[in-house]
């Protein structure tokens, strides 16, 4: 077979949400040529998230088309060639210390001949999706690549019209479309509220919004807050939206089983104990036609453990961040990391990092001196500090508590790909199964088409319930040589 076509670029940006466009943009301003590479059809990201079907639809979706003019500018950057519904399926170091990321989409090119990939001039144009390369080279690579929302399971969780919450809110912003019209929205963490606003304010009747995590807990990180104003007026904003639609907030309360035929019809409520544990005689049931969960997100890792970038651990929660240094470089050279991929920290402090390490990777390829990154990153990073530590009081104030293990029956889907039993898990583990990687082996667990995205970091945390282990030693389902679905001709056309 001939080789694959080629093409090169000073730097790949992977992802193209609030770090990614930033770190495209600040390299970009700093004479860096730049591919940037994003899944999604337009730039944003899941925040920035584009209405696909035009200002005259989808107006219950907020949000939609509000990528910040000072982010839009990436789309047309002469610097900076934008590849829509791309994904990298493989990378990998070369000899030579450049970096060979395999592409994946719509439209890829027929391979060209040795010698006719045209340098780095053929990935300039600000040009937004359409034929691309199948094998981008690229001197230094940003990690931009986001995160994955975390949901417990429950009996129940995957009948049709049980979403995760973000799901929920990218088809409203994307397509104008609501999974249900009576729905509750049930989880940890603040992504509940900008959810619940939203589905309100497009006509759906949101029964309640229960927040495991229990009022006295939360109240102890009121004090915290209160130095961070820009915030509370967003979180008063999306209150004022829910007490004006009617929809009530239950702390300390959360769904944990949904029934019906064919998809949900009830839902089970429980008032829970500090642990997460349903309280005896607390469950109740809730006529809906959706429920929308969120337990937090877990940071995509499977590149940057592809690269060999070091990670570590979360300490109570089955989810791991890639290691940087101030700088934002990890610890391989010429690989810098933003975003959610370096720890869950919102928008805010996304793009941030986005345009720190965009400079990094700029001053590794020498398009900055020393002296004038550090004068050009001086406010940057003095703004990071607030941003990051806003990110820790979040983390404290919604921690993931070991009740929600009661939760699921002995033959609740713990793997909906492989349709894995809760109790599966359980009986592995009894049989010695001491670690992720041996349970898969086991039960098929994670081995199915999304590859233990969903399901790894359940199964992390059940096993080292089980196990009596920390998190960090029963490993995870993060690390896998071929990162999405791809068709066999392309990897066969590898050689």
């Amino acid at each position: 077979m001939s080789t694959p076509s080629r093409s090169e670029s000073d730097i790949a940006v992977v992802g193209a949400g609030p770090a990614g466009l930033a770190a495209a943009l600040a390299a970009a301003g700093f004479g860096c040529t730049v591919t940037l590479i994003d899944s999604g059809p337009a730039i944003g990201g899941q925040i920035y998230r584009q209405n696909l079907l035009g200002a005259d639809r989808g107006a219950g979706a907020p949000g939609a088309g509000a990528v910040p003019p000072r982010l839009r500018r990436a789309a047309r950057h002469r610097r900076i060639r934008h590849l829509a519904a791309t994904s990298v399926w493989h990378a990998e170091q070369e000899p030579d210390g450049w970096f060979r990321l395999r592409l994946a989409g719509p439209d890829r090119p027929e391979p060209e001949p040795d010698g006719e990939a045209g340098g780095t001039g053929t990935a300039l144009g600000g040009q937004a999706g359409g034929a691309g390369p199948a094998v981008l080279r690229a001197r230094a690579v940003v990690l931009a690549t986001g995160a994955a929302e975390l949901v417990l399971p429950f009996p129940g969780w995957d009948l049709p019209g049980v979403t995760t919450a973000g799901a929920a809110q990218a088809l409203l912003k994307s397509q104008g479309v609501t999974v249900g019209q009576r729905v509750l929205v049930s989880g940890s963490g603040p992504l509940l509220f900008p959810v619940a606003a939203g589905l309100a304010e497009a006509g759906v009747r949101v029964v309640a919004v229960l927040e495991a995590t229990a009022a006295r807990v939360g109240a102890r990180h009121a004090v915290r807050f209160a130095a961070y104003p820009g915030k509370l007026r967003e979180a008063a904003g999306y209150a004022a939206t829910l007490v004006r639609h009617r929809v009530p907030v239950r702390a300390g309360h959360a769904v944990v089983a949904c029934r019906g035929a064919g998809r949900v019809e009830r839902a089970t409520i429980a008032r829970l104990d500090r642990d997460w544990r349903p309280v005896p005689g607390s469950r109740r049931e809730e006529a809906v036609d959706a429920v929308h969960v969120s337990f937090g997100f877990s940071p995509a890792l499977d590149l940057a453990r592809l690269l060999g970038c070091a990670d570590a651990q979360h300490p109570i929660r089955p989810t791991a961040a890639v290691r940087c240094d101030a700088d934002l470089a990890t610890s391989v050279a010429g690989v810098f990391a933003a975003g959610e991929v370096t720890g869950v920290g919102g928008a805010q402090a996304a793009e941030l990092k986005g345009y720190l390490a965009g400079a990094s990777a700029a001053r590794y390829l020498g398009r900055l001196h020393p002296v004038a990154y550090t004068a050009r990153t001086r406010t940057l990073r003095s703004r990071l500090g607030p941003a990051r530590r806003f990110a820790a009081l979040l983390d404290d104030a919604y921690p993931l508590r070991p009740g929600w293990l009661d939760w699921p029956e002995p033959d609740t889907i713990a793997c909906r790909c492989e349709e894995t039993r809760w109790a599966e898990i359980g009986r592995a583990v009894a049989a010695g199964a001491a670690d992720v990687r041996s349970v898969k082996g086991l039960t098929r667990c994670g081995m199915g088409y999304c590859q233990g995205r969903i399901c790894g970091p359940i199964v992390q945390y059940a096993v080292a319930a089980a196990a009596g282990r920390p998190l960090g030693e029963v490993g995870d389902l993060h690390s896998r040589p071929v990162l999405t679905p791809v068709p066999l001709d392309v990897i066969a056309g590898e050689g």
